[in-house]
C-alpha cells in the first residue's frame, strides 16, 4: 500500500471514531418494565384457552372493541364467582343428606324393642289403698304411721292426685326423700302383677319364666314391668342408686348400635332379637289379671288398665310416649323399625357438620351409653337439681349420692322441666343448651296398634268343660275380674334403612366449581397451568433466548 493510500485509510478510521458517538445517540430507547408487561400480557391473551380474553389483547383492534370484551369477561367472571360462592355455602351449611340405603336390613340384625307395662293402679291394694287413705284423711280419721308415710310417698307417682290435695285437706310435707323411702316404695308398695299365677309370657312361641323375663323398671309412672331391657349396670354409671330388686333380671348385652351383634352369635344373645315377622315371631303377654279391688280412680287416670311404652333396650322407658292396654281388651302392636346409619365418608366430619354423634364422641356423667334421650334426661336432671336442689327418683343420678325430691317439690320439678325445654328450643341461649344431637347410628320403633274386645270368660267356661284339663279358676266373677292381652311383633321380615351421606364432598364441590367455570369462561386445569407457565417458565425461557432486557419475548429492533 502506498503512502497516500495509508494516509487515506487512517483518515477514514478517524472519521468513523469521530462519528460513532453521534450514531449511538440516535439508536431507539430500551423498553421499560411496563412496556414489557404490556407486550407479555398481549402474548398471554393471544395464547390462552380462556374464552373471550384473546379479544381483549388482540393487536390492531379498536379500543371500543377491547373495552366491550373486557366488560363481557368481567361480568361473566363476577357472575361465575357468585355461583361458586353459593355452592361453597351449600357445601359448608348442608354437607349431609339422609337417603335410603341400597338394600333392606333383616330384622335379625337389630334387637327387639323393650316393652314396658305400667299398671294404672300404682300400688298393691292389699298393702296400701290410695283412694281409701285419702277418704279417711278427709273424714278426719286418723291414719297410722305407716299409712301416713305411704300416703306421702304415693304423691310421687300420683300426679293427677295433685288436683285433689286442697279438696281433701292434704298437706305435702316432704321436700326430700331418702333412698330407703324409695326402696320401700318399690319393695313394699310394688303394683300387683300375676296375682292368680295365670299370666304367661311367650317369646317366639316359647313360654318364658315370668319373673326372669319381666324386670322391674323405674319410670315417671312409678314402678313398672319391662321386657328385654338392659340391666341397669349396663346403662348407668351409678346403678347402685337403684335397689337390687328393681334391676331387670337378664344377661349382659352382646350388641351395639354401630357394630351390631358379634359374628356367629346365636339368637339367644341379649338383648333378644327375632328372625321371624308376624305373631309367631313376637312377644305375647297373656292373661294379665286385674280385679275391681285393684282399681284406683284417684291415683292415676280414670281410664283403667295399663300404659305400654316401646323403647330402645339401652334407654329408660319414656311414658310420655305410650299407648293403652285397656281392661278386657286384646291389643296387637305391629312394629316397623326405623334405623339410620352413617357412611364412612362422614367419619372425618365434625359432629356440628354431620349433626350427629358417634357413640364414643360424647361423654355422659350418668349413662354409659350415649343416646339422644339419655342426653336429654341427664340435662333435665342437672337443670332440675340446679333449680330445686334435688332430682326426681326416676332420673339417673350423676353422683353416687344425690338428694331425691319429695312430694312438696313436685311443682318445682314440673316447672324445671318446662323451663329447660324452653331453653333447649331455638329461643334458648346456646350456652345453656346441651346440644343433644342424635346418634349417627340410631334405632327407633314405629308402632301400629289395633284392639278388640276379649270375651275371656266365655273361653274359660268352655275350657272348664273340656275333659283332661285341670280345673281353671271358676271363682272369677266376670263382673269384677278383668283380663288383658298384649301382642307385639314385627310387621315385615326386612325394613328399609336410611343412611347419612355426603351431600357435597370435596370432589363434588370441585366438580361443580369446574362445571361453572367451564360453562361461563371455559376455564380448566390446563388454563390454570397456563397462568403458572406464563408467570414462571416462559419468562425464564425468554430471558435465556433474548436476554434479561427482553423478558417479554420481543427484543428491541
Amino acid at each position: 500500500m502506498t503512502q497516500k493510500e495509508k494516509e487515506a485509510n487512517g483518515s477514514y478510521k478517524r472519521n468513523l471514531i469521530s462519528v460513532s458517538p453521534v450514531s449511538s445517540e440516535i439508536s431507539p430507547p430500551k423498553p421499560d418494565f411496563f412496556t414489557h408487561l404490556k407486550r407479555y400480557c398481549i402474548h398471554y391473551c393471544e395464547s390462552t384457552t380462556v374464552h373471550g380474553v384473546k379479544y381483549v389483547g388482540e393487536r390492531g383492534r379498536h379500543v371500543l372493541e377491547k373495552l366491550a370484551w373486557t366488560a363481557v369477561v368481567f361480568v361473566v367472571c363476577v357472575f361465575c364467582i357468585m355461583l361458586i360462592h353459593k355452592t361453597y355455602q351449600k357445601w359448608q351449611l348442608s354437607p349431609v343428606i339422609v337417603t335410603f340405603a341400597s338394600q333392606e336390613t333383616p330384622i335379625s340384625q337389630i334387637p327387639f324393642p323393650a316393652v314396658t307395662l305400667c299398671p294404672e293402679a300404682k300400688f298393691d291394694p292389699e298393702v296400701f289403698n290410695f283412694t281409701h287413705a285419702m277418704l279417711m284423711e278427709q273424714s278426719g280419721l286418723k291414719l297410722n304411721k305407716q299409712d301416713k308415710e305411704y300416703l306421702q310417698l304415693s304423691y310421687l307417682v300420683c300426679s293427677s292426685a295433685m288436683d285433689y290435695i286442697d279438696l281433701f285437706n292434704t298437706t305435702l310435707w316432704n321436700t326430700t326423700c331418702s333412698p330407703e323411702a324409695i326402696d320401700k316404695l318399690g319393695d313394699e308398695m310394688l303394683p300387683y302383677f300375676d296375682v292368680l299365677g295365670m299370666t304367661t309370657v311367650k317369646w317366639i312361641g316359647k313360654s318364658l319364666n315370668l319373673n326372669e323375663s319381666l324386670g322391674i323398671s323405674v319410670t315417671s309412672e312409678g314402678f313398672c314391668y319391662t321386657f328385654n331391657m338392659l340391666p341397669y349396670e349396663e346403662i348407668l354409671r351409678y346403678s347402685d342408686n337403684f335397689n337390687n330388686s328393681m334391676k331387670p333380671k337378664n344377661k349382659s348385652r352382646k350388641w351395639s348400635l354401630e357394630e351390631g351383634y358379634p359374628p356367629g352369635e346365636t339368637f339367644d344373645a341379649f338383648p333378644r332379637r327375632t328372625f321371624m315377622p308376624g305373631l309367631d315371631g313376637g312377644l305375647t303377654i297373656d292373661n294379665i289379671y286385674v280385679n275391681n279391688s285393684h282399681l284406683d280412680y284417684l291415683c292415676g287416670e280414670s281410664l283403667q288398665g295399663f300404659k305400654v311404652a316401646l323403647h330402645h333396650p339401652s334407654e329408660f322407658p319414656s311414658m310420655d310416649r305410650h299407648f293403652r292396654l285397656p281392661l278386657n281388651q286384646a291389643v296387637v302392636v305391629a312394629i316397623k323399625p326405623q334405623m339410620i346409619t352413617v357412611s364412612p365418608q362422614l367419619w372425618n366430619y365434625s359432629p356440628k357438620d354431620r349433626r350427629c354423634y358417634f357413640a364414643n364422641e360424647r361423654y355422659l356423667e350418668s349413662y354409659k351409653m350415649y343416646t339422644q334421650q339419655n342426653c336429654l334426661q341427664e340435662c333435665v336432671a342437672n337443670y332440675t337439681f340446679a333449680q330445686c336442689k334435688c332430682i326426681p327418683f326416676y332420673y339417673a343420678s350423676p353422683e353416687e349420692k344425690i338428694t331425691i325430691c319429695g312430694p312438696a317439690n313436685n311443682e318445682c320439678v314440673r316447672q324445671s322441666k318446662l323451663k329447660y325445654l324452653e331453653i333447649e328450643s331455638s329461643n334458648g341461649k346456646e350456652s345453656e343448651q346441651c346440644d343433644c344431637l342424635p346418634l349417627c347410628t340410631s334405632l327407633s320403633y314405629e308402632v301400629e296398634t289395633s284392639q278388640t274386645d276379649w270375651s275371656w270368660h266365655n273361653v274359660l267356661n268352655i275350657l272348664n268343660h273340656v275333659k283332661g284339663l285341670n280345673r281353671i279358676r271358676t271363682d272369677l266373677d266376670p263382673k269384677r275380674a278383668h283380663f288383658s292381652k298384649l301382642t307385639v311383633y314385627y310387621k315385615d321380615l326386612q325394613f328399609m334403612t336410611c343412611v347419612r351421606n355426603e351431600l357435597y364432598g370435596l370432589v363434588d364441590f370441585f366438580s361443580n366449581m369446574g362445571g361453572l367455570t367451564g360453562l361461563f369462561i371455559g376455564f380448566s386445569v390446563v388454563s390454570a397451568i397456563e397462568i403458572v407457565y406464563f408467570c414462571t417458565l416462559r419468562i425464564w425461557g425468554n430471558i435465556r433466548k433474548y436476554g434479561q432486557n427482553a423478558w417479554s419475548g420481543e427484543p428491541a429492533t
